[in-house]
Formats: structure tokens, C-alpha cells, sequence
């Protein structure tokens, strides 16, 4: 994607502007960072989804794939770990699941603990698949990341820290006004 050029600045900063001339005495501080974060989130989003496209992945299955990997042996979590894991609803996890089981990734079984649950399980296949993309998506990622020298990066990475400690002790609140800890930033 062609990244638009705004004389003296970023998109943000033309919008910061359009509003002060507008409305003057709107405190638009708070975009300087919100909507920067928003719009790199969308770029960020769009540089891995071209990446996870090849293998035929979306940005959902990949990370239901990575976190049943990073669990280690024997690979398995419940459904509802999984939702909690990578922030997504129940209803987008429940879909991720059906495509990455009817692709051979994962399998579901009933849980020896547990007759209700249903634990996901990485297949050998799923396996393979994260060990071949995890190197090349940090690749992409770093390529990403590259406007920024690694200084910049490691202090970007501190403050987003701290603004997310923050965000976590206190969950979002869902559309029905009542906080939810499984919906979330991402």
C-alpha cells in the first residue's frame, strides 16, 4: 500500500489540523496517540494478513495455531482458553476452529477430566505449519517495524507496555455496559 504524504506530517496531524480550524477550542491531544495507534494497527494488520494469505491462514487462525504452540506439549487448551489467549470472541473462535479442524490443523476431543469440555489439539500438521511460518512472520514484523531504529523500538515497546498494564487492570466494557475480560485490545 502506497503510504500518503501530508506536507509537515502524518494523516493525524492533517486531522489535528481540520479540527482546529473547525472547532478551536477541541483539546485533540488525545488523537496524537489513539488514531496513531489505530491507523498503525491497520497497517501492521494488512503487512501480516499478506503474509499469513500465502499459507492460507488469517490473522485468527495464526494466533489460535501460535497459542496452542507456545503452550508446549502436548499442545492442548480448552476452547475457552483460547478465547481468553487471543482476545477474540466465542463466536469467532468457534468458526477459527471448525476451518482449522476441517484443514487437518487441530483436533478436538473430549477431555478425560471433563466429559463437557472439548480441548483443541495441534495436530503434527498444525505443528509443522507454525515452525515454517513463526520465523518468517517475525521477519515480517521486523520489517514492519523497520521506520524505527531498535532504540526507538524498545522505547515504543515501553510505553505500550505501560499503557496496556494500565488498560488490563481494568477490562473493557462490552456493548451491554458490563466489563469483559475475554474482549479486549488487541
Amino acid at each position: 500500500m502506497q503510504a500518503r504524504q501530508y506536507p509537515g506530517g502524518d494523516h493525524v496531524d492533517r486531522v489535528r489540523q481540520q479540527w482546529a480550524a473547525e472547532l478551536p477550542e477541541l483539546d485533540t491531544t488525545p488523537l496524537a496517540v489513539v488514531a496513531r495507534i489505530g491507523r498503525a494497527r491497520n497497517y501492521l494488520d494488512q503487512g501480516m494478513d499478506r503474509l499469513f494469505e500465502h499459507y492460507g491462514l488469517t490473522r485468527q487462525s495464526w494466533d489460535v495455531l501460535a497459542c496452542l504452540r507456545r503452550a508446549g506439549p502436548p499442545y492442548r487448551l480448552t476452547p475457552t482458553d483460547l478465547t481468553s489467549a487471543v482476545m477474540r470472541t466465542s463466536g469467532t473462535i468457534t468458526h477459527t476452529l471448525h476451518r482449522l479442524e476441517y484443514a487437518g490443523l487441530i483436533s478436538r476431543t473430549s477431555s478425560d477430566d471433563d466429559g463437557r469440555s472439548v480441548p483443541v489439539v495441534l495436530t503434527t500438521a498444525g505443528v509443522e505449519l507454525v515452525e515454517t511460518v513463526a520465523a518468517r512472520h517475525m521477519d515480517n514484523e521486523r520489517e514492519l517495524l523497520s521506520p524505527l531504529d531498535a532504540d526507538e523500538q524498545a522505547t515504543l515497546a515501553a510505553l505500550l507496555r505501560k499503557l496496556l498494564v494500565g488498560m488490563e487492570s481494568s477490562p473493557p466494557l462490552t456493548r451491554s455496559g458490563r466489563t469483559d475480560r475475554t474482549v479486549g485490545w488487541t
